[in-house]
């Protein structure tokens, strides 16, 4: 059937459907910015830099709208009149909070640094970030915890939040399907890599 959806072109179609979707995210992106603001000034200029990157065949559509969500996300945390530009302590704050972004906003980082000749770098404190992950991990886990549904997909995303803020170790629920997973009198056993975890099967709320 391949033939078919070539010769019908709607493999074609279905590209220049998802490239069309992505361009009003996109303008959506840019028009979220105060109206003749710094801010607007700044991620306008970022986006003829993506834009460049795109029609040079170096970059995605999507690439670029992931891109520009995250610069428009932390000249958003910086001011929200869009009144002056990230510095360095603006950069630390919003990975503080997000440090998942920390490689999606670098590229943002590096256009302020050769526009304005600052020195920004995206940094990630390690240690608080695994704080704060271990708190929102917990407070998963409290609210499956009363959760009256615990059926299979309940067991499953239980043991991929609890593996990780037990055990430190990450898991995804695709994973769980290979691994020896067995129920106990106080709680579940994962063996992974010859290794046997053991994990709660509720936690006091």
């Amino acid at each position: 059937m391949r033939w078919l959806h070539e010769e019908q072109g709607v493999e074609t179609d279905h590209q220049a459907k998802k490239i069309d979707s992505e361009k009003r995210r996109i303008k959506a992106c840019l028009r979220s910015m105060p109206s003749a603001s710094i801010s607007e000034k700044a991620l306008h200029a970022y986006w003829q830099q993506l834009e460049t990157r795109i029609e040079a065949g170096k970059t995605s559509h999507t690439s670029a709208r992931l891109a520009l969500r995250a610069a428009a996300a932390l000249l958003l945390a910086t001011d929200r009149e869009g009144q002056r530009l990230p510095q360095q302590g603006d950069v630390d704050n919003y990975l503080q909070a997000v440090p998942g972004q920390a490689a999606s906003v670098t590229g943002f980082t590096n256009f302020l640094n050769r526009q304005h000749a600052t020195t920004l770098a995206p940094r990630v404190d390690v240690k608080r970030a695994r704080k704060r992950r271990k708190e929102t991990l917990a407070r998963t886990l409290m609210t499956m915890a009363r959760c009256a549904d615990q059926g299979e997909a309940w067991r499953e995303a239980w043991i991929v939040a609890a593996m990780e803020y037990f055990h430190d170790t990450k898991v995804t629920q695709k994973m769980l399907r290979q691994l020896t997973v067995e129920r106990t009198t106080d709680g579940i056993q994962v063996v992974m890599s010859d290794v046997t975890y053991w994990l709660p099967l509720d936690i006091e709320c």
